[in-house]
């Protein structure tokens, strides 16, 4: 606390002393105070699953390995929304801006697809050979469908590639 000269006398505290001394208890709490802050605002950081701050709020990651020569790890943020569920009363609507959330959105996992049919589409014999080759791995991509399926997947690279 900081004393006028004339209350620093009363509490029994003299001249130059007395200004160190309160000089010296200001600076401790000031620095008390900075490592408070400092400490208490840290998060851990988790740098297998990225915690990121969007206009909507907290989603969590995956930091994921690519196996590859050239090409560095990335974080992928799966399942994020881009718009409110186009269903019920918004079925044929033009999209409508996603609700926020308060938590952390976990977003580690692919959401639904749009509704799909991936076989019998086109005959077979007016597809190239490489779609029909890769036609079955396609179709397990595409399982889980549903009309609520306005999500994107975000792959964000990492600056520890050979290239970066």
């Amino acid at each position: 606390m900081f004393f006028p000269t004339g209350a620093a006398s009363q509490q029994g505290c003299g001249g130059q002393r007395c200004s160190q001394k309160i000089s010296d208890n200001c600076a401790a709490w000031v620095l008390g105070l900075v490592l408070h802050l400092a400490l208490s605002s840290c998060q851990r950081v988790d740098l297998k699953h990225p915690i990121v701050t969007t206009g909507y709020g907290k989603i969590r990651g995956v930091r994921k390995e690519l196996n590859n020569e050239i090409l560095g790890p990335v974080e992928q943020y799966l399942g994020v929304p881009y718009a409110t569920a186009p269903i019920g009363e918004r079925r044929f609507q033009p999209p409508e801006a996603p609700g926020s959330w308060q938590e952390i959105r976990n977003a580690t996992q692919f959401a639904p697809v749009c509704p799909q049919n991936v076989h019998g589409v086109l005959p077979e014999i007016m597809l190239p050979v490489w779609f029909t080759d890769n036609l079955d791995a396609a179709a397990t991509y595409v399982q889980n469908q549903s009309e609520d399926c306005l999500y994107l997947n975000v792959y964000v690279p990492t600056e520890d590639g050979e290239y970066s």
